[in-house]
């Protein structure tokens, strides 16, 4: 049983919108905040640029009704004092007319205001911090190894097409070369100026074949980021989902076990509930029954001491997540670290480019090129990663290499197939985790020795870390590039 693979992927998706407008407009582009009620998402660009618009999920991902302005009000401080001057005066305003409403909605537009500004310039902050980093890290095209092998390209040419049976019996070579090209094909977008996209104001992404495989493929990075989105934002991202509001309307059932299963069901559509510090779960019950429940009458006690049994009630689900995570998708969530993009695919075009160094002839302008080539990618990530693929492409067909990217039917393997509910996974939830709960603690209890004669788990935690740190083995890498290869190569696909 993997609910994760089930879960809401929404974070998922908007991140990959982010992914997706980053190659279309060429700069940096991070997920700023989400307006569940609304659909409206808003996304913070390397040059300080703020893009919002509405979004859809469905065969396709759209983002419309696109406004994009700069982010200089929120950075401004002068623009700022402005634009919060005049809420002031409409508080005053309303206070002096006794209009209570309006001065109640005014003087909440200052306080969000002053938090908005506050996590803009958190966000602006980290794009700043690391504007060193995308000119070093995310820099490819414009480095003088990628240049250097743009020079030498019409020698590599000439060398690959006289060694091309051996270099096509190199199966390390034609299974990245194909991962790596239809990871590539999945960000098959059009070019355009952040101009050109305020005009368009809508924004479509096919979640095609490609686009599933390039998730599986990426997986780590992927759920590293929906983390950490899930967890800084989550009473803003997930407050009108059914299941969420659901658990929050218990609150004042006192009916235990019905509690734990609106838990456990709603952690079976959203995971990262299970991870969520004890205020933001009070801020997301809070603003269910603020927003989507407004009926709902209670009290700071009331929610205080639902808020402590919900928080209780999920350390056994935080563990189970934790080790799902750790254990499948090498994320150690006591670890979390910002994951760089594209890492997986340029460790695949890194791969090949070394291995055809390997053949090349010792001391030749071609080896000292593709070996520059491998070891400049193992340092980098962003979405040149895409723009390598296409130089690779190119020197491959022009080498004779065509049949390399004939195209092949694709797995109709969907990571973002709907959720499904389903009632034995919660009900397995419920009978591991809270049926066997006295049973476990009794168990526990007998045992009764020291923590220090407990087999150690330093090592196990120094693997997560590592895994975390480096990424996979080349041995795991390998096997994983062979499953995929597999898999596009079925010949079954056509009968699923």
């Amino acid at each position: 049983m993997d609910f994760f693979e089930q879960r809401n992927r929404k974070v998922s998706n908007l991140n990959l919108l982010a992914d997706s407008l980053s190659h279309s407009i060429r700069e940096g582009v991070r997920l700023f905040s989400v307006d569940d009620v609304d659909s409206i998402a808003t996304f913070v660009t390397e040059s300080g640029q703020v893009i919002q618009g509405q979004y859809y999920f469905g065969e396709k991902l759209v983002f419309d009704n696109i406004v994009v302005e700069s982010g200089e009000v929120f950075s401004d401080e002068k623009r700022f004092e402005e634009a919060n001057r005049a809420r002031v005066s409409s508080l005053i305003e309303s206070i002096y007319s006794d209009d209570l409403v309006t001065a109640a909605d005014a003087f909440e537009d200052i306080i969000q205001s002053w938090g908005t500004q506050l996590k803009f310039n958190k966000t602006v902050d980290r794009l700043t911090e690391q504007a060193s980093s995308f000119n070093a890290t995310f820099d490819i095209v414009g480095t003088d190894e990628f240049q250097r092998f743009l020079e030498v390209s019409e020698n590599i040419s000439k060398w690959m097409n006289e060694n091309k049976e051996s270099l096509a019996a190199n199966q390390e070579i034609t299974h990245a070369l194909r991962l790596s090209d239809t990871v590539s094909r999945a960000f098959n977008l059009d070019r355009m100026s952040l101009e050109q996209l305020a005009e368009k104001a809508r924004y479509e992404v096919d979640f095609g074949d490609n686009r599933s495989i390039y998730e599986m493929v990426c997986q780590q990075e992927l759920v590293s980021r929906e983390i950490l989105e899930s967890k800084k934002s989550f009473d803003q991202i997930w407050v009108s989902e059914p299941k969420i509001n659901a658990l929050a309307e218990k609150i004042f059932s006192t009916d235990q076990k019905e509690i734990q299963k609106a838990l456990v069901e709603a952690v079976a559509e959203v995971p990262y509930l299970a991870l969520i510090s004890k205020k933001q779960l009070s801020n997301t019950v809070s603003r269910c029954l603020n927003i989507v429940a407004e009926d709902f009458e209670y009290n700071k006690s009331d929610l205080k001491e639902f808020v402590s049994t919900l928080f209780e009630m999920k350390k056994p689900l935080k563990d189970l997540i934790g080790t799902l995570l750790s254990e499948k998708y090498g994320v150690n969530i006591n670890n979390l670290k910002e994951a760089p993009t594209f890492r997986t695919l340029l460790n695949t075009q890194s791969l090949i480019f070394e291995c055809l160094a390997k053949e090349a002839p010792r001391g030749s302008v071609v080896r000292e090129a593709l070996t520059s080539m491998s070891t400049l990618l193992k340092g980098k990530n962003g979405v040149q990663a895409i723009d390598v693929n296409s130089g690779l492409r190119f020197l491959f067909t022009e080498s004779g290499f065509d049949s390399v990217y004939a195209d092949r039917p694709v797995s109709d393997f969907a990571l973002n197939s709907p959720l499904t509910d389903s009632k034995e996974d919660v009900d397995f939830i419920l009978s591991e985790l809270y049926d066997h709960a006295i049973e476990e603690e009794q168990a526990v209890a007998e045992k009764k020795k020291p923590a220090s004669k407990k087999k150690p788990d330093s090592e196990s935690t120094e693997e997560e870390d590592a895994i975390e740190e480096d990424g996979e083995s080349v041995e795991d890498f390998m096997k994983k590039v062979k499953e995929i290869e597999d898999l596009l190569d079925s010949p079954d696909l056509g009968d699923e």
